[in-house]
């Protein structure tokens, strides 16, 4: 109902403008008339007065108005953005010890959505970039917790399939079906008593659903807006580089060369082979 009468208001002020603007135009054109006498022009003087105080206010409103949702925007941005904020950092503690508890991950999941349900209500410009920023940041700090460190590579790996069955020996669990096996022996017989509390049934299995919740996020999305895109690449002078970037600027450069060398050679493997 408050938007429908702010509606209203906001139209019947741009009505006025156009009323009174006319007007206004109307009565200043006859005022400037070469044939009209001055008992005349003395006559319109009171009705260019009150088109011009209805103009000006009407054009008061409208820009105070506009300033007013500006800020209204603006003060909804900084509290969506506070609460996802909250909630990405909810879900990398709950997760920043790599457990695979069934309970944890299915409560990091339902965070992990709310948050970004909070994100894309934002509006204001300034404020949708920010949680953009924070967004990257969680996503990071997610694919640090779910992967492992690769000797190999040097780099990161992913967590194993075993892991997701909820047992704690996923590390040396064989295959997976050893994993479901074992996920599934953990019955215990208790009795029920006024003395003390029961202990919870420990469904060890994560739920699906969090973990593709979890997993889609840390993926980037088909229409994610690489901003590497507007890097600028470096041209060939790497010796005349004095500065920190001497080192990366020869490494660039190495690498196109070892690039046009390997295209050539498959170019000249191309033209022999036909």
């Amino acid at each position: 109902m408050q938007k429908f009468l702010t509606f209203v208001i906001v139209i019947l002020a741009v009505v006025a403008l156009g009323v009174f603007g006319t007007s206004l135009y109307a009565q200043y054109g006859l005022l400037m008339a070469p044939d009209i006498s001055l008992s005349q022009r003395f006559a319109l003087l009171p009705g260019i007065a009150v088109s011009a105080g209805v103009l000006i206010a009407a054009l008061t409103f409208v820009r105070e108005r506009g300033k007013t949702e500006m800020e209204r925007r603006r003060h909804v941005g900084e509290v969506l953005l506070g609460q996802a904020s909250a909630g990405f950092k909810t879900v990398i503690e709950l997760l920043s010890d790599q457990n695979n508890s069934r309970v944890v991950w299915v409560r990091a999941a339902r965070t992990l959505l709310q948050a970004t349900r909070l994100g894309r209500r934002i509006d204001s410009q300034e404020y949708k970039i920010a949680y953009e920023l924070e967004e990257e940041r969680a996503r990071n700090d997610l694919y640090k917790i779910l992967t492992l460190p690769d000797e190999n590579s040097n780099g990161r790996k992913p967590l194993p399939p075993q892991f997701f069955y909820g047992i704690d020996d996923w590390r040396t669990c064989a295959t997976l079906d050893e994993a479901a096996i074992r996920a599934s022996q953990n019955l215990v017989a208790y009795s029920v008593t006024i003395d003390a509390v029961p202990p919870q049934p420990n469904l060890r299995p994560l739920a699906e659903r969090s973990v593709v919740a979890i997993f889609s996020f840390v993926e980037y999305p088909q229409n994610y807006d690489d901003p590497l895109q507007d890097a600028p690449v470096w041209d060939e002078n790497w010796d005349q580089s004095h500065d920190i970037d001497q080192g990366a600027r020869r490494y660039v450069a190495h690498t196109k060369q070892k690039f046009a060398v390997a295209g050539k050679l498959h170019d000249r493997k191309a033209g022999a082979s036909s």
